[in-house]
Order: C-alpha cells, then sequence, then structure tokens
C-alpha cells in the first residue's frame, strides 16, 4: 500500500490541476458584466422655431402694411397690429377662430384689412385743419351676416361737451325760408346749405341736427362763417366750412360708404 501512494498521488495532482486550469479558462471566456447606461434625455423642442407670420407697418408718410401670413391666428395678427398702431383691432365671434395666410407688401391700410375678413369697418378722426391726415382710431373685422359696432364703439362723446342729438327723422323735404340766415337740408347722404357770416357754431349745429349726427361744440363762437353749397356729401361740405371742425367718421369698405359718427367744433388754442 505504501507503495501506491506516490503513485495514486502522481495520478490526482495533474488531473486537479488541469481542472483548475479549465475553470479558469472558463472564467476569463465568460463576457464581462456590463453597467446599465443612463437613458438619454428626449430631444427638446426648438425655441426659435419660425413664427407662422411676419408683420411690418410704415407710417413715415403714408399708412402701409406688410404680412407674410402661413395658416396664422387672425387673432394674433390682430393683437399686434393694434399694439403697433396704438388703436383697438377688434375681432367678431367668427373671426377670433380664423386662420389667414395672407400675403401683402407695403398695403394701404383698408385694401390690407379686406384681405383679412370680408367685412371691414374702420372709425377715423378726420380734421378740417389745412395738412392734416385722417386717423384711424379704430378697426372691426367681421364675418358675413354678423351686426355692424356700436356707433359709440370707438367714438365717445365727451361729458364736458355741449352735444345735441340731431333730428333723425327729418327727411330733407322742409320748405327753405329765404329770410332764415342759415338754410340747410340733408337728403340721401347729401347737404345743401346757405349762410352768410354766420356764426361756425349755429352753422355747423343746425346742419348736424338736419342729419342726424350728435354735436359737440362751445356754447358760442366769434368765428364767422359763409357757405353755399348744393347737394354735396356731407362729410366733403362741413370739412370746406372752417378749418376750426373735427370729423368722426366710420368707413364701411364692403359697401364703399362713408358715415359721420360725430361734429365737432375745435378750439385750437385747447385742442390743437
Amino acid at each position: 500500500m505504501r507503495g501506491l501512494r506516490p503513485l495514486i498521488l502522481l495520478v490526482i495532482l495533474p488531473l486537479l490541476l488541469l481542472s483548475a486550469a479549465q475553470g479558469q479558462t472558463s472564467d476569463q471566456k465568460s463576457p464581462p458584466k456590463t453597467q446599465p447606461q443612463p437613458e438619454s434625455p428626449a430631444p427638446s423642442k426648438k425655441v426659435d422655431e419660425k413664427p407662422p407670420y411676419t408683420l411690418k407697418v410704415n407710417d413715415e408718410q403714408i399708412l402701409s402694411l406688410s404680412l407674410n401670413a402661413e395658416n396664422a391666428k387672425l387673432s394674433a395678427i390682430a393683437a399686434e397690429l393694434s399694439s403697433k398702431l396704438k388703436i383697438p383691432v377688434t375681432l367678431s365671434r367668427v373671426m377670433e377662430k380664423q386662420k389667414t395666410s395672407a400675403k401683402f407688401s407695403d398695403l394701404l391700410l383698408e385694401p390690407a384689412m379686406q384681405l383679412l375678413a370680408p367685412i371691414v369697418f374702420i372709425d377715423y378722426q378726420v380734421d378740417s385743419a389745412p395738412g392734416a391726415k385722417p386717423r384711424p382710431l379704430g378697426i372691426f373685422l367681421l364675418a358675413y351676416n354678423e351686426p355692424p359696432p356700436a356707433a359709440d364703439a370707438v367714438v365717445k362723446s365727451k361729458s364736458q361737451a355741449f352735444v345735441i342729438m340731431g333730428n333723425t327723422e327729418d327727411n330733407g323735404d322742409k320748405d327753405d325760408d329765404d329770410s332764415d340766415p342759415i338754410q340747410t337740408s340733408y337728403k340721401n347722404g347729401n347737404l345743401t346749405a346757405k349762410a352768410k357770416d354766420q356764426p361756425l357754431v349755429e352753422v355747423v349745429f343746425q346742419i348736424a341736427y338736419d342729419a342726424g349726427v350728435p354735436f359737440e361744440g362751445p356754447d358760442e363762437s366769434k368765428e364767422l362763417v359763409t357757405i353755399n353749397v348744393k347737394d354735396r356729401p356731407l362729410e366733403q361740405a362741413v370739412l370746406d366750412i372752417s378749418p376750426n371742425l373735427r370729423l368722426f367718421v366710420r368707413a364701411d369698405l364692403s359697401h364703399a360708404t362713408r358715415t359721420v359718427l360725430r361734429i365737432v367744433v375745435v378750439d385750437r388754442e385747447k385742442n390743437p
């Protein structure tokens, strides 16, 4: 038996060494454990995306607009236009939901607005002073079959002014009295008037009364005027009476008509 021990050891020892070597080789061949990679964040949206429209306003000489829109909200364009012009731009309930892809360059205010809505009203302040330009006060963009804006939606009367509503039932067929120093009649939007060296306030008041237009002015005026017109549009006829008048007018672009909303006698020293 003693002679067999060395022999047994010689047989077992190589087997143990071979087994250990195979185990080490197996460990080397096993792939290394990979660490979990952190999830990459979702790509963020670009904050400098191109806006759906660009709007430019040029009022150096004549007011003109440029617009390049692509499926843009009309409400957003109206809000920016209101900010640039510093006047209210009002959309009807229907037009508030609309979008536009209108494109135009250096277009005057009125035709530009007609490209944005089928029904357009613009209120103006028009002074008779030499060189004065009509100044837009408010813009209304409507859809078909919607009611027009109220006459005083933008043009408000001043509480301290002398205000009288005209005779809206006058049909202009009254008989003229040749002895009356101020003779006026108004029919179908046209004015016929005759006066010589009469106080401005009295002449304009009589015209406003016959035309059914609100009037504002002082109780009296030292300015004397002479007028002799026949069947002239009210706006034009009144503006030619004196340089001290101010008219508030509404332009209905859909029907190509203009309506005088208010006539004011202006004291240029107090209201240049």
